[in-house]
């Protein structure tokens, strides 16, 4: 059976279970289960199932798919994150089943390099499979027997497909707590490395079971569902960009720094200039656990900390865990916001502006004027981030008084050169940045954005082409029109992505904007 993602694939199987589960005591434990279940997810990369009543641990999640990646089995790293891990250990000391190891160093062999080479050397290849159980060590009285037995990678029409055999899956710890997130990190990661788009992701479980002491947790997952998973809505993830050649390197930095983490310490510098977007995210998660367990910080800083990572599936996974409301935004259409309503807004905030303060914003000239207000906003930003305090200016106010600039700056460089004004308006003649007609019939022109990255790396993103931008004009003041329009415009485009995307982190700064600039 195909389903769009792990929240919809979990759901129908736990109800499947209920409706139909046959009971079976195994190692003195009541289940009721399913036998020979196929499970195709056409988007794995949906991997946060953040359905209410559900009490998924995006924290253990993420800690638990790192140290496999890692190639890790110690108890001392996952007791951190995975307070039951030790139910599962033989010693105290290790998981003997842990897939790391048997990934990574399965007797000197790290399967992972094998699978990928196998695949970039033969795209078609059916010889790309990894193994985790091993019958010299797993026919034993142990309490950790690894669960997913066989991975198996196919490219197929310039897409990664994998498939994943497992002999038992508990539907709640394991099918629903990790194996569809941690798979599905792996499958992106190859993907990634060996060139090729993320493919279906199918789960062969011989018994996918419900203990039965979890069957009021079921009920309740099932009551609460209401068939939207937060992707639906736009909560979206940031993709993994690392190399094979650099992952190992990448992967020894993460756990530097998440053990700084652990201890208390402020990362936010090292984490602001991790290399990889998606485990970046994952240490912004991490560092927030240790805030909140090491500093005991108040529930308007968790808000805080969960804005910054914008809106994408691992905030809407901190919603639910740490504030257990992800259903009031997935379902409230009120905090859904669309473009051309936000855009409409700031068309009567600049009207606002531009009737108290004029042509004051160009009066000094291109480079003194427009750049220096363009580079006070993005200044400004840069502070509100830093400090968390913008003496009565939200970022979402200084990112729409940038995306004005830069598209006012736009009108400036029509006024210079009929080849842009040609580009931008289709005629020539006219003072377009006088006034407001200029300025909004190019944000009108704007197309709606879906914006699926993070607040933190579209600012740095902004700044960058701001910083090149202004390289350019302290070397070209009065030329090169077409040139300076084809920067400006990229940082209106990229500009208008920040105000989307933090609009959406907080839909009450945009409720407060409509306050302040009401529709007349």
């Amino acid at each position: 059976m195909a389903y769009r993602n792990a929240a919809h694939a979990f759901v129908s199987k736990l109800a499947q279970i209920r409706l139909n589960g046959s009971a079976v005591t195994v190692r003195g434990k009541s289940t009721h289960e399913i036998l020979n279940q196929s499970i195709t997810l056409q988007r794995p990369m949906e991997r946060c199932i953040t359905i209410p009543g559900r009490g998924n641990d995006i924290f253990a999640t993420i800690a638990e798919t790192m140290w496999v990646l890692g190639g890790r089995n110690d108890m001392q790293y996952l007791s951190r994150y995975l307070k039951r891990a030790h139910q599962f250990s033989d010693d105290g000391l290790i998981w003997r089943g842990a897939y790391g190891p048997r990934l990574r160093n399965w007797c000197g062999v790290d399967q992972l390099n094998e699978i990928h080479e196998l695949i970039k050397n033969e795209e078609h290849t059916r010889r790309a499979v990894g193994i985790l159980f091993d019958p010299y060590r797993d026919f034993a009285d142990s309490k950790d027997i690894p669960c997913n037995n066989w991975l198996h990678f196919l490219l197929r029409d310039g897409r990664l497909l994998l498939n994943i055999a497992l002999r038992s899956n508990d539907i709640i710890w394991g099918f629903s707590g990790i194996n569809t997130f941690e798979w599905s990190v792996l499958h992106e990661m190859m993907a990634f490395w060996v060139n090729a788009e993320v493919g279906c992701e199918t789960f062969f479980v011989s018994s996918l079971h419900l203990y039965d002491d979890k069957i009021e947790t079921a009920d309740r997952v099932l009551q609460r569902f209401s068939g939207s998973t937060g992707y639906e809505d736009g909560w979206l993830g940031t993709r993994f960009q690392t190399s094979w050649d650099d992952f190992g390197n990448v992967m020894n930095e993460w756990f530097r720094i998440e053990e700084k983490l652990s201890t208390g310490a402020d990362c936010a510098p090292e984490i602001r200039n991790f290399p990889d977007p998606l485990l970046r995210q994952f240490l912004q998660v991490i560092s927030i656990k240790w805030a909140i367990e090491k500093r005991d910080v108040s529930d308007p800083v968790k808000h805080d900390l969960v804005d910054e990572l914008g809106h994408n599936d691992l905030a809407l996974a901190l919603h639910e865990r740490l504030f257990h409301d992800s259903d009031t935004l997935v379902h409230s259409h009120s905090t859904r916001i669309k473009w051309e309503d936000l855009r409409d807004d700031i068309i009567r905030l600049h009207r606002q502006k531009d009737s108290d303060y004029g042509d004051s914003w160009k009066k000094r000239g291109e480079l003194v004027g427009i750049a220096g207000n363009l580079a006070r906003k993005i200044d400004r930003m840069n502070r509100i981030v830093q400090t968390r305090s913008a003496n009565g200016e939200t970022l979402l106010d200084t990112a729409i008084d940038l995306l004005i600039y830069a598209i006012k700056y736009e009108t400036y460089l029509a006024d210079q050169s009929s080849e842009v004004a040609m580009e931008l308006f289709g005629r020539i003649g006219s003072r377009f940045s006088d006034g407001t007609s200029g300025f909004e019939e190019l944000i009108k022109s704007l197309p709606a954005v879906a914006f699926h990255g993070t607040i933190q790396d579209q600012m740095l993103k902004v700044s960058s082409l701001f910083d090149q931008m202004d390289e350019f004009l302290q070397t070209n003041s009065y030329d090169h029109w077409t040139e300076k329009h084809m920067r400006a415009k990229e940082l209106s485009k990229e500009s208008q992505c920040l105000v989307c995307a933090i609009a959406q982190s907080n839909p009450f700064a945009v409720v407060q904007l409509q306050h302040t600039f009401p529709s007349v």
